[in-house]
């Protein structure tokens, strides 16, 4: 399954995830979480789910291999 990089909207609030290919249509609205509402606004580049998953732990190698 494909993911694509997305932006949100809610109010004056942007949020960017990795959503499946099948809720990212520009202008539709989702509901995150708890919250309703979000409108998707912008559509960007495309992973595979494994690819996806594991870019999202890279930020673990990197606090590991500096001084943060």
């Amino acid at each position: 399954m494909k993911y694509f990089q997305c932006k949100f909207k809610k109010g004056n609030c942007e949020q960017t995830s990795w959503i499946p290919e099948k809720y990212a249509k520009k202008g539709k609205f989702l509901k995150l979480k708890d919250d309703n509402g979000w409108e998707v606004i912008d559509v960007s580049s495309a992973m595979e789910e494994a690819q996806v998953k594991e870019r999202s732990q890279d930020h673990k190698k990197t606090r590991l291999a500096s001084d943060i």
